[in-house]
């Protein structure tokens, strides 16, 4: 709809006049244009007054009881359709969201770790709450996961996330320290690791391709320890499988240490460096900050993790 002022015309057309040309096209009567739009007759009246004065047009003639529109007001039903249906939609309120009757796929972004701890119990949850619902976890890199949450191709990432946009919305769950993971038949199976053995001895690694610097290699180096990577794998574990078998040495999330060593004949180790402490976190964009099945989903993610996994310190 050209809004472009015209001398000696309406300043503007308006969402009031808007609305009065969708009643008059649906009804093609003033009286009941107005009742639709729950205003007076002569208020009607004087907003058609008001959109002949700004179309330079009549717009509606009259012919018997009925108002019929002319070429120019013919011209801007299409656009007045879809401009009502539009604010009708933008002014909706959000609606609740339902999990005993939704059907939506709820996508995350979890380490291999979050998916062990983690994913399960929501999952159930999911089942028992949001029958409808499915759950799918993807791991982009960090470089993309901005975009991703952006485009709602993932609904939330948890993690420790280091170099996502500071931009984007999080909320903290806790914070954990590191261990040194050993094989229970090898050679500290019943020593401690000491400085010099971590200087030199072999390790494994697991890339975090959900973190922007690796706050382990990072933290070492400030101290002046490069550590010997003799295996790279993908997965915490791939790493622990190897480390049982061998010498090698992994660091690893301390609150996840005696899950991993349940799974595979291991020992944990207090790190013989100082590496502090990480946080993680659960981010999400600010586009879906109010969408109720994301607010949903936040929580449980939030309530669930904060009862899997154990806390360093208070938060």
């Amino acid at each position: 709809m050209n809004l472009r002022n015209r001398p000696g015309a309406a300043a503007k057309v308006d969402l009031t006049m808007v609305h009065t040309l969708k009643a008059l096209f649906d009804t093609g009567q003033v009286s009941k244009a107005a009742e639709r739009l729950g205003v007076s007759q002569p208020s009607v009246s004087q907003n058609l007054k008001r959109l002949r004065e700004y179309f330079a047009d009549p717009l509606f003639v009259r012919s018997g009881n009925r108002l019929y529109p002319t070429p120019r007001a013919m011209a801007l039903e299409a656009a007045v359709v879809r401009l009502t249906r539009d604010i009708e939609l933008i002014s909706q309120q959000p609606k609740a969201f339902d999990p005993r009757s939704a059907t939506r796929e709820f996508i995350v972004s979890f380490t291999d770790i979050a998916e062990f701890m983690v994913l399960p119990r929501l999952s159930g949850e999911l089942l028992r709450e949001a029958p409808g619902c499915s759950l799918r976890s993807a791991r982009p890199a960090i470089a993309q996961m901005q975009e991703a949450l952006e485009q709602g191709e993932i609904d939330l990432a948890a993690g420790t996330l280091h170099g996502t946009d500071v931009a984007l919305r999080q909320q903290r769950l806790g914070e954990y320290a590191f261990v040194c993971l050993t094989s229970l038949r090898g050679r500290w199976a019943r020593k401690p690791v000491t400085v010099d053995d971590y200087r030199t001895a072999p390790h494994v690694m697991v890339p975090r391709t959900s973190d922007a610097v690796d706050p382990i290699r990072q933290r070492l180096e400030l101290q002046g320890i490069h550590r010997r990577i003799a295996l790279t794998v993908a997965n915490h574990f791939a790493a622990c499988g190897a480390v049982e078998q061998s010498d090698l040495l992994f660091t690893a999330p301390q609150h996840v240490a005696g899950h991993l060593s349940k799974l595979f004949h291991l020992r944990a180790h207090p790190l013989p460096v100082d590496l502090g402490t990480v946080v993680t976190r659960i981010v999400w964009h600010e586009r879906f900050h109010h969408d109720p099945g994301n607010l949903w989903l936040r929580k449980r993610v939030e309530r669930i993790y904060r009862a899997t996994v154990p806390q360093q310190a208070t938060l």
